[in-house]
Protein backbone atom coordinates (compact mmCIF):
# COMPACT_ATOMS: atom_id res chain seq x y z
CA UNK A 1 0.00 0.00 0.00
CA UNK A 2 1.43 3.31 -1.06
CA UNK A 3 2.03 5.90 1.62
CA UNK A 4 4.04 8.78 2.20
CA UNK A 5 7.03 9.62 4.63
CA UNK A 6 9.07 12.74 5.45
CA UNK A 7 12.67 12.62 5.01
CA UNK A 8 13.93 14.52 7.47
CA UNK A 9 14.62 14.59 11.15
CA UNK A 10 10.70 14.15 12.15
CA UNK A 11 10.76 10.82 9.85
CA UNK A 12 6.63 11.18 9.73
CA UNK A 13 4.27 8.90 8.18
CA UNK A 14 1.40 9.64 6.47
CA UNK A 15 -1.59 7.38 4.22
CA UNK A 16 -2.07 10.91 2.70
CA UNK A 17 0.09 13.15 0.14
CA UNK A 18 0.78 16.75 1.76
CA UNK A 19 3.68 18.08 3.72
CA UNK A 20 5.18 17.89 6.49
CA UNK A 21 4.24 19.66 9.45
CA UNK A 22 6.18 18.23 12.47
CA UNK A 23 7.87 21.25 14.63
CA UNK A 24 11.39 21.16 14.73
CA UNK A 25 12.09 18.72 11.63
CA UNK A 26 14.55 19.76 9.03
CA UNK A 27 12.14 19.53 6.30
CA UNK A 28 9.19 21.00 7.81
CA UNK A 29 6.42 22.62 5.03
CA UNK A 30 7.93 20.24 2.19
CA UNK A 31 6.55 17.71 0.66
CA UNK A 32 6.21 14.41 1.74
CA UNK A 33 7.74 11.70 -0.26
CA UNK A 34 5.75 8.61 -1.63
CA UNK A 35 6.48 4.90 -0.21
CA UNK A 36 5.44 1.51 -1.30
CA UNK A 37 7.92 -0.48 1.46
CA UNK A 38 5.67 -3.56 2.86
CA UNK A 39 8.14 -3.94 5.68
CA UNK A 40 8.04 -0.63 7.38
CA UNK A 41 11.13 0.22 7.30
CA UNK A 42 10.84 2.81 4.60
CA UNK A 43 14.18 2.68 3.47
CA UNK A 44 15.62 3.40 6.71
CA UNK A 45 17.52 -0.23 7.83
CA UNK A 46 16.59 -0.88 11.18
CA UNK A 47 13.27 0.04 13.16
CA UNK A 48 13.75 0.35 16.84
CA UNK A 49 10.42 -0.28 18.69
CA UNK A 50 9.20 0.67 22.43
CA UNK A 51 8.28 -2.34 25.03
CA UNK A 52 5.08 -2.94 23.37
CA UNK A 53 6.20 -2.84 19.43
CA UNK A 54 5.55 0.49 18.57
CA UNK A 55 8.28 2.06 15.86
CA UNK A 56 10.23 4.65 17.30
CA UNK A 57 11.96 7.95 15.67
CA UNK A 58 13.80 10.46 16.50
CA UNK A 59 12.39 13.36 18.68
CA UNK A 60 9.47 11.00 19.91
CA UNK A 61 8.81 11.41 23.84
CA UNK A 62 8.89 8.07 26.10
CA UNK A 63 8.10 7.10 29.44
CA UNK A 64 9.78 4.35 31.88
CA UNK A 65 7.35 1.40 32.32
CA UNK A 66 9.55 0.74 35.52
CA UNK A 67 11.86 2.20 38.08
CA UNK A 68 15.19 1.84 37.01
CA UNK A 69 18.42 2.99 39.12
CA UNK A 70 21.29 5.11 37.49
CA UNK A 71 24.71 2.94 37.47
CA UNK A 72 27.19 4.33 39.50
CA UNK A 73 25.13 6.56 41.53
CA UNK A 74 22.36 6.29 44.66
CA UNK A 75 19.67 8.35 41.83
CA UNK A 76 16.55 6.59 40.57
CA UNK A 77 14.70 7.83 37.76
CA UNK A 78 11.04 6.60 38.47
CA UNK A 79 8.20 4.71 36.58
CA UNK A 80 6.13 7.09 34.66
CA UNK A 81 9.69 9.75 33.84
CA UNK A 82 8.93 10.91 30.55
CA UNK A 83 12.19 11.58 28.35
CA UNK A 84 11.19 13.98 25.39
CA UNK A 85 13.25 14.30 21.80
CA UNK A 86 14.62 11.01 22.20
CA UNK A 87 17.77 10.49 19.70
CA UNK A 88 18.06 6.88 17.84
CA UNK A 89 20.97 4.62 17.85
CA UNK A 90 22.50 2.03 15.89
CA UNK A 91 21.61 -0.73 17.70
CA UNK A 92 17.81 -0.95 17.96
CA UNK A 93 17.88 -2.03 21.90
CA UNK A 94 19.55 1.50 22.34
CA UNK A 95 17.67 5.02 22.15
CA UNK A 96 19.51 8.25 23.81
CA UNK A 97 17.16 10.26 26.09
CA UNK A 98 17.82 13.54 28.25
CA UNK A 99 16.36 14.27 31.70
CA UNK A 100 17.04 17.22 32.64
CA UNK A 101 20.36 17.89 31.49
CA UNK A 102 21.65 14.01 32.09
CA UNK A 103 22.00 11.96 28.88
CA UNK A 104 21.88 8.47 28.92
CA UNK A 105 21.25 5.39 27.21
CA UNK A 106 18.38 3.50 27.57
CA UNK A 107 16.88 0.00 26.76
CA UNK A 108 13.91 0.06 24.87
CA UNK A 109 12.33 -2.68 26.67
CA UNK A 110 11.93 -0.42 29.79
CA UNK A 111 10.33 2.29 27.68
CA UNK A 112 6.94 2.82 25.78
CA UNK A 113 5.71 5.51 23.13
CA UNK A 114 4.12 8.39 25.01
Amino acid sequence: MEHYICTGSCNGVSEEEGICLADNCSKQYEMLEPCNCTDGKHGRGVITKDSIGNILNNGDSVFLIKDLPLKGTSQVYKQGTVAQNIKLTDDPAYVECRFGKTAIMLKTEFLKKK
